[in-house]
């Protein structure tokens, strides 16, 4: 069984227009949500009709629906919702925690955090989505952080100091994945958290060997640092990401943009 995690996180894009005026900063924004990994747990659909949805409310597509007494597979808690894998169609997707039974009662137990080895087991990586060779992912160390991935993290510290939260780290590796990810919207002129060369920002964490409880992601074009990060922190949602105590490392990857200015991709993870 293929192990995909559901893109279920954080979207917003803030960008300035110029047609001889300047117009306010706008922005998109999707529900934050913060993904827990937990250990796969077999469960039972226990509604007439349960709809699986793309994301973690009614207001997200429907996927498929399922019936009565169907079989699923829970690797993930997004609210009260969880992330599921339906074996009979290869899909995951979301459903409302009220309308499943898990196996032997209560609630899966978050998933531990397996012991660090030198490389990832080929399990791990999904086939869908092959890791990048070394010559596709240049090596990271601190003396290459950007001016610009350096005014986030000072902005995202400072207002994680005044909610008495811990600072968050750099870890290198989540700056190169942040980095690639950013410059694939560019080259391939999307903007998504759902990469056609990487997945989701989960798979492509795993990819790359990261290991995480939790996990999230923050993305915004726009012309400076300050102001993504002021949008950002302009919606509770991505407040709630940027603020979240559970959160302890981050990677942030800024590419320059014809059509925003700039990407800016800020990764959060938990250990």
């Amino acid at each position: 069984m293929k192990r995909k995690v559901a893109l279920l996180i954080v979207l917003t894009m803030a960008l300035t227009l110029f047609t001889g005026i300047v117009f306010p900063d706008t922005e998109s924004v999707t529900a934050a949500t913060t993904f827990e990994k937990v250990n796969f747990v077999d469960a039972t659909v226990t509604a007439t009709k349960l709809n699986v949805r793309q994301g973690p409310s009614t207001q997200y597509s429907i996927v498929c629906t399922l019936n009565k007494g169907d079989k699923v597979k829970v690797f993930g808690k997004i609210g009260n919702w969880y992330a599921i894998y339906e074996s009979k169609g290869g899909r995951v997707g979301a459903v409302d925690s009220r309308y499943i039974k898990m196996a032997g009662g209560g609630s899966p137990a978050p998933a531990k955090t397996p012991a660090k080895t030198p490389a990832e087991t080929p399990k791990e990586t999904p086939k869908e989505a092959p890791a990048p060779t070394p010559e596709e992912a240049p090596s990271v160390t601190p003396t290459d952080i950007s001016k610009d991935e350096q005014a986030i993290l000072d902005l995202v510290n400072k207002a994680r100091a005044n909610a008495g939260v811990e600072p968050l780290k750099f870890d290198m590796n989540l700056v190169k994945i942040a980095r690639l990810k950013a410059k694939d919207m560019v080259d391939k002129g999307y903007f998504s958290h759902q990469s056609p060369t990487y997945g989701s920002p989960f798979d492509m964490m795993r990819q790359f060997g990261i290991e995480f409880k939790t996990a999230g992601e923050n993305i915004a074009g726009n012309q400076t640092a300050e102001k993504a990060f002021n949008a950002w922190m302009g919606s509770e949602a991505h407040k709630k990401n940027i603020l979240n105590a559970g959160f302890n490392y981050t990677g942030i990857g800024v590419v320059e943009s014809p059509t925003y200015g700039k990407v800016f991709v800020e990764m959060f993870i938990g250990r």
